[in-house]
């Protein structure tokens, strides 16, 4: 939902969308034990900004009740309504995913900067199979 004054992208494809936790965690289990996969890559347009309003309560127990989970990171402003209320945001999924299989490696792709909030930054330091790699 970031609408940079040169990127066609958001305007050709459409506001954001995320699939729900489970189907992406159970995409990604199914490859791994039928089809031996070792490594995963998340893809978005912008992966961080992830949110599944359908989830519980994320990694830092917020609900989205205007908790501690913050959409922006300072120097940062949304120009377009953030995604608010409950639900998983993106170290949710990356947290699931990467703990399938300590042999699985997980990366990322398309970040915004805007849109790293500690959570991600410590899981990413915590998970030995989460590539330390910023795109």
């Amino acid at each position: 939902n970031n609408m940079c004054s040169y990127c066609v992208v958001p305007f050709t494809r459409g506001r954001e969308r995320s699939r729900d936790l489970e189907s992406v965690v159970g995409e990604t289990r199914r490859l791994l034990d039928e089809e031996g996969i070792r490594e995963v890559i998340l893809l978005g347009q912008n992966v961080n900004s992830y949110h599944d309003g359908r989830g519980g309560r994320g990694r830092n127990g917020s609900n989205g009740d205007g908790g501690t989970y913050r959409t922006s990171n300072d120097g940062f402003s949304n120009v377009f309504r953030a995604r608010h209320g409950g639900g998983h945001r993106f170290a949710d999924l990356l947290e699931a995913v990467s703990s399938l299989s300590p042999e699985l490696r997980v990366r990322f792709t398309s970040p915004h900067p805007k849109d790293y909030p500690p959570e991600l930054l410590s899981l990413m330091a915590e998970r030995p199979n989460v590539c330390s790699h910023l795109h």
